[in-house]
């Protein structure tokens, strides 16, 4: 009784250690709660059986880090040795046997039937044949009803837009899109430490990219109050970051200031005057 105990105690207390409780290691283990209870009380009566009672102690054991072998080995004498190896062998050959038995009367009436099988394919085969010849023919007689005067009146449509009217409406389109995809970035507001930025004109897939020079410099890029990028940036590298499409409002803090230099969509952001000497600022593009 005091090996069941010790035990007990010692994958109780390994348990603990992992940070487990007996909820926890029941919903790991799939073992029953009261089951996990006895084990470490060393009450090994309500286990349903000896075999049970050693495959449950090896899993509690190896799944708060133990060796479940090693402790069975060292407590053998202890913990109640299955003898229900054997019943468990016979049930599984039974069983095995059992799935041949299925197999093999499986296997016999499909060989029996298989006539009867290949004829249904056939029927289905010569069926769908006739299906797709009625189909093709079809389409063929209608295709043939096209005639040679309705293409030469979708050619001459074609053929009637004039080049000279063509031109002028390629390059408004042109002038029209060049100037919706102007960016423009304006200083909103300026108190030292924080600048607020008007972007217009920005097009979906913006890049934002920082660069430190002259020193490092720590940076975060949140759009939308969602984080996008944090990291420390050395001396001549930079961080480039994509903003997802859509983002309204974009904010970026700069652990060094001096050292840093933002750029937007291939744009060079400068700073506000009251900024320029402030070591740590942050920025927000309200994106238009």
């Amino acid at each position: 009784m005091r090996q069941l105990n010790e035990i007990g105690e010692k994958l109780k207390q390994a348990r603990k250690v992992k940070g487990y409780t007996l909820d926890d290691l029941q919903q790991i283990t799939k073992i029953q709660k009261r089951y996990l209870i006895a084990i470490e009380e060393g009450n090994y009566d309500v286990m349903p059986g000896k075999f049970y009672a050693r495959a449950f102690i090896k899993q509690y054991a190896d799944t708060v880090g133990l060796n479940g072998d090693q402790l069975l080995e060292e407590y053998t004498d202890a913990v109640p040795h299955a003898h229900d190896e054997e019943f468990v062998e016979k049930v599984y050959t039974g069983q095995t046997r059992s799935g041949k038995n299925i197999e093999n009367e499986f296997l016999t009436k499909v060989q029996n039937n298989l006539p009867t099988i290949l004829i249904g394919i056939l029927a289905v085969a010569i069926v769908a044949a006739i299906y797709f010849a009625v189909i093709q023919t079809s389409n063929q007689g209608e295709e043939a009803m096209i005639t040679k005067d309705s293409e030469a009146i979708t050619v001459s449509s074609a053929e009637s837009i004039s080049e000279s009217e063509s031109e002028p409406t390629t390059e408004s389109a042109e002038s029209d899109e060049s100037e919706e995809d102007a960016q423009g970035i304006e200083i909103l507001s300026s108190t030292g430490s924080t600048t607020t930025y008007s972007v217009t004109g920005t097009s979906e897939g913006s890049i934002l990219t920082l660069t430190a020079t002259g020193g490092d410099s720590w940076i975060s890029v949140e759009g939308d109050g969602a984080m996008i990028d944090a990291q420390l940036i050395t001396d001549g590298s930079n961080l480039e970051s994509k903003i997802p499409d859509d983002t309204s409002s974009l904010v970026i803090v700069i652990g060094n200031t001096p050292a840093t230099k933002v750029n937007l969509n291939g744009e060079d952001v400068p700073y506000a005057p009251e900024s320029e000497n402030s070591v740590r600022q942050e920025i927000e593009f309200q994106f238009e």
